[in-house]
């Protein structure tokens, strides 16, 4: 199994969040509010300048209605 860069993944996370919220419309300011996650560790995990928690994870994605393996893993283009 090849290894992940942290900042790659970190990058990937940050993709995956604004791309799930942007699809179910919810801004990501609420989605902080919706998962009990504080609005300034939400903008420092998207800018990347913060590293994020599972439980963090955990959180988002039960906020986005997602498995939180599904905000860790590059989405495929559609056709």
């Amino acid at each position: 199994m090849a290894c992940v860069e942290p900042r790659a993944l970190r990058l990937l996370l940050a993709k995956n969040i604004r791309a799930t919220a942007r699809g179910r419309k919810v801004s990501l300011t609420a989605l902080a509010d919706f998962g009990g996650v504080s609005r300034a560790q939400m903008f420092n995990i998207l800018r990347c300048s913060s590293s994020a928690t599972l439980d963090w994870i955990a959180k988002v994605a039960t906020a986005l209605e997602v498995e939180p393996w599904q905000l860790l893993t590059p989405r495929t283009a559609k056709k």
